[in-house]
């Protein structure tokens, strides 16, 4: 008797198998906790049997598209059909159910066998296979389709994929950690390796850019705990920089802006880290990137942490960043954010002294970090909306970004002056970012203006600036590359102007 299957074979990542008895038993049941909440939408049945497994559903096909995302799964196999466990209901159901997936291809059998039955593994391969040979052609070395017979007492199941999982440990099983998430690729990738390995993530983001930043950033974290993050529930924590960047570039010399943001920034996650119960902060520094990520900058930044600083991105290179990226989810989104945190366009010191960097964070004002982290703000990521137009209804009025110049727009260069002359819009006047947030104060206010910068960051700080002080302001989005592709078409599109 041959009944088609409901039934998914669910395999642990390899390294719960090498765990103590207790531990192991523990990784199984977190795992089976976040299966049932992964899948709470989805009527099923999970059961456990020889350190597998067992899903039973009637919507496969929806919890197929879930378990990729559950960690602590290496593979899983839909099963094609349950039959007899004696030979000939196999050879019957092999036949019936895998001559034409192996038609005109190349093919092998494997049979696992569990339990005392008296037919043996070989035989059961070797019939089987026999079954096939016509419609297709065998190979046991790399064979086009694998059909795999998994002979159990009462049952034997028929299947050929092996789907992978995301691999690693229950997420839960190794404590609570707080990600420093910017919006960038490389600590959404961070928090999801981090994730990887067990450890439940909260996020916290210092926001130098007002409300768009904070949309985006928002929707990111979205992403990583829904898509992601089953079986636990992720706090978004908002610290307003803005403040804070402020008395720093007042303070500060540019050099050493980066180095010393970094380090309030750790400051302020660190008293956020006390609030959620965290054990270490989570970065996503790679280890030469930028210039503010050489060691000796790392050194002088970690000076201030006193939790451990987990780093899991260290050795990786920019495209295999990216391209994690693209296979977790967050790369369209994290394309869509400027880099908030290039404050300044003088380049950072490649290489510091914590004495000299601690010096001149004695200019700034202490009480000013500590209003932004009292008044610091929860948020639910799960509550946030991802779409795009979510994330571009965030800003006032029209939203902060353009595409493309509006015709009668006065354009804002936000360049250093030398930079400027070396390129700039046409017909653009030059305000560098240094100054302008003090500027713009004096301008008309019947204007319509665009800002652009080098990388996108500060142009669209200050134009949310200008929009909460009443001005028609906006910032092109992607920076000075972007905007010089578009010099030859200035005139916008009716719709994005």
């Amino acid at each position: 008797m041959t009944a088609e299957s409901d039934l998914i074979i669910l395999r642990q990542a390899p390294e719960i198998h090498l765990k103590a008895p207790g531990t192991r038993r523990h990784f199984t049941r977190i795992l089976q906790r976040n299966l049932r909440r992964a899948l709470e939408d989805v009527p099923h049945r999970l059961a456990t049997a020889q350190g597998r497994l067992l899903l039973r559903t009637a919507e496969r096909e929806r919890a197929l598209e879930i378990l990729p995302r559950v960690f602590g799964l290496s593979t899983f196999s839909p099963v094609v059909a349950e039959v007899e466990p004696e030979l000939e209901a196999i050879v019957d159901g092999v036949r019936r159910h895998f001559t034409e997936a192996v038609r005109g291809r190349t093919y092998a059998v494997r049979c696992k066998r569990q339990g005392t039955k008296r037919v043996s593994a070989t035989r059961i391969e070797r019939e089987a296979g026999a079954a096939l040979n016509g419609p297709g052609k065998v190979n046991l070395d790399a064979p086009d389709v694998t059909v795999r017979i998994d002979l159990q007492e009462d049952r034997a199941w028929l299947f050929s994929e092996r789907r992978r999982g995301a691999g690693g440990l229950p997420l839960g099983v190794q404590g609570r950690t707080l990600v420093l998430l910017s919006g960038g690729f490389d600590s959404a990738v961070a928090a999801w390796y981090m994730m990887r390995r067990g450890t439940t993530a909260d996020f916290v983001f210092c926001n130098l850019g007002g409300a768009t930043h904070e949309a985006m950033v928002a929707a990111i974290a979205r992403r990583l705990a829904g898509d992601w993050a089953h079986g636990t529930r992720p706090r978004l924590y908002v610290v307003n920089f803005e403040a804070v960047v402020e008395d720093l570039r007042a303070n500060v010399p540019g050099d050493m802006w980066q180095i010393v943001l970094k380090r309030l920034m750790y400051r302020a996650a660190e008293a956020v880290a006390a609030r959620s119960g965290a054990e270490a902060l989570v970065t996503g520094e790679a280890l030469s990137q930028v210039s503010s990520q050489t060691l000796s900058n790392l050194q002088t930044i970690d000076a201030v942490a006193t939790l451990p600083v987990l780093r899991p991105l260290i050795g990786f290179d920019k495209q295999e960043i990216t391209d994690r990226a693209r296979a977790i989810g967050t790369f369209e989104l994290c394309e869509r954010v400027p880099e908030f945190c290039a404050l300044s366009e003088q380049p950072p010191l490649v290489e510091s002294r914590t004495s000299r960097i601690e010096r001149a964070e004695a200019a700034l004002d202490p009480a000013i970090l500590q209003q932004a982290i009292d008044a610091v703000c929860e948020r639910d990521p799960l509550a946030v909306d991802d779409g795009p137009d979510g994330v571009e209804g965030e800003g006032e009025g029209e939203g902060i970004f353009v595409d493309r110049i509006p015709e009668g727009a006065t354009v804002i260069d936000c360049q250093p002056p030398e930079a400027y002359r070396r390129w700039h819009w046409p017909g653009a006047e030059n305000h560098p970012a240094d100054t302008l947030l003090q500027a713009f104060a004096d301008w008309p206010a019947d204007r319509e203006y665009v800002l652009y910068c080098q990388r996108g960051s500060n142009s669209a700080v200050i134009a949310e600036r200008m929009q909460r002080a009443g001005f028609r302001a906006r910032a092109f989005r992607g920076g000075l590359n972007r905007l010089k592709r578009q010099e030859a078409s200035p005139l916008a599109d009716p719709a994005q102007g």
